[in-house]
């Protein structure tokens, strides 16, 4: 429970947590992930390693997919309205994460469980009832509500719900723990709320620091594409730390590995002091993190290989190689995506128009070439993406 403890932000109430603790009893733990997007970044890791924590001292995870919630869109630290995603895009990212966050967890002590199961099936007189548990005074102290309200931007009542359909998830599965980013406070603190309200016993609300994205300015997320995927290479993973700016290294390492408060503050001591280089300290990092997603031996080279590629310029190991067809003239973009080395065609356009495209080095801005040009050519995109193609024979 150290670990947790050291690394929580909010703990509220902080007695209540104690007196849990103290009555020895198995307990449920909340945490809610609404699949926005097909993929489990870094941040998401971060917290849900906290869950697996609790796992670990034997209490019972209970993780809920926000299938419902989803359709509504968290409101927290947005200025306008979210888009609303529909039935058939929450699905398909749902069947995209679980699997990742199955393989995060433990197989024990855990349950998992959509909130559609329980929210779409409420009546209207339901509705009703769980919107008289809040007001619209209390609503309006929430800070980004607050903000909006004041300049005139409009929120909509489905916003409103949304801290409400939480805390009813919360009554749902009975949580007496819930834990979240930073920034999911209030919602949970409503949750507490909503619990009362329905006779319960309030849950204690526990929050962790939000990662911030490889951009160094906001929170990591695959919509602002500043994210580090836990599904990606461990070359790339490891490539994507050494980027972050240093001063987000001390919050990496709280979040996503076991060095204990203590140990970090003399790391980050030694390296304001000059005693120590900020960029051995980053590739330890990227190595630890490295190994807790993968194993030791593959930290280690993708370590290797990023001294290779990255600072030596030297080619990596094992270049996947394609054979292609030889149609004359080829849409990169296309190939690209065909291939697998770009998640779309747009993101190849993307990185292509940013020079980010390389023929034996040389940047290649043109979304269209010649086989011979590619064929036999050592090819990049991106800063670690390395491949060739020969011609089918």
């Amino acid at each position: 429970m150290k670990y947790l403890i050291n690394r929580a932000s909010t703990i509220s109430p902080k007695e209540d947590l104690d007196d849990l603790l103290k009555s020895k009893k198995k307990l449920r733990v909340k945490l809610g992930i609404d699949p926005t997007a097909p993929d489990v970044t870094l941040g998401w890791y971060a917290i849900l390693r906290s869950l697996r924590k609790f796992q670990e001292l034997g209490h019972t995870a209970v993780l809920i997919l926000g299938e419902f919630t989803a359709q509504v869109g968290d409101p927290s630290g947005k200025s306008e309205t979210r888009t609303k995603l529909n039935e058939n895009e929450i699905d398909k990212n749902s069947e995209g994460v679980l699997p990742i966050i199955k393989n995060i967890l433990l197989d024990s002590n855990i349950e998992i469980v959509s909130n559609k199961d329980w929210l779409a099936n409420l009546s209207t007189s339901e509705l009703v009832n769980l919107s008289s548990s809040t007001t619209l005074a209390q609503m309006l102290e929430r800070d980004d509500f607050s903000k909006r309200y004041k300049d005139g931007i409009p929120i909509s009542l489905m916003e409103f719900f949304y801290p409400l359909f939480q805390g009813y998830d919360s009554v749902a599965i009975n949580a007496d723990i819930e834990i979240g980013g930073h920034d999911q406070l209030w919602n949970l603190m409503l949750g507490r709320e909503v619990q009362k309200f329905y006779g319960m016993q309030p849950q204690v609300a526990m929050t962790f620091p939000l990662l911030v994205g490889t951009d160094g300015k906001k929170k990591m997320s695959q919509s602002l594409n500043n994210y580090i995927s836990v599904t990606d290479t461990p070359e790339n993973i490891y490539g994507k730390i050494m980027s972050i700016p240093d001063d987000l290294m001390w919050e990496y390492f709280l979040m996503l590995t076991d060095y204990e408060p203590d140990e970090i503050q003399d790391f980050k001591t030694n390296v304001e002091n000059g005693s120590e280089n900020p960029f051995h300290i980053k590739k330890m990092l990227g190595e630890q993190v490295v190994t807790e997603l993968y194993d030791e031996n593959l930290g280690k080279k993708a370590s290797v290989s990023f001294e290779t590629v990255t600072i030596n310029k030297d080619l990596p190991d094992n270049v996947p190689n394609f054979n292609v067809a030889d149609n004359g003239s080829i849409h990169l973009p296309k190939l690209l995506t065909e291939l697998g080395i770009t998640k779309s065609n747009s993101d190849a356009r993307r990185l292509i128009s940013s020079g980010s495209f390389k023929i034996e080095g040389e940047k290649y801005l043109s979304l269209d070439a010649e086989f011979n040009d590619i064929n036999n050519k050592n090819l990049q995109i991106g800063k670690r993406k390395y491949f060739s193609i020969n011609k089918n024979k």
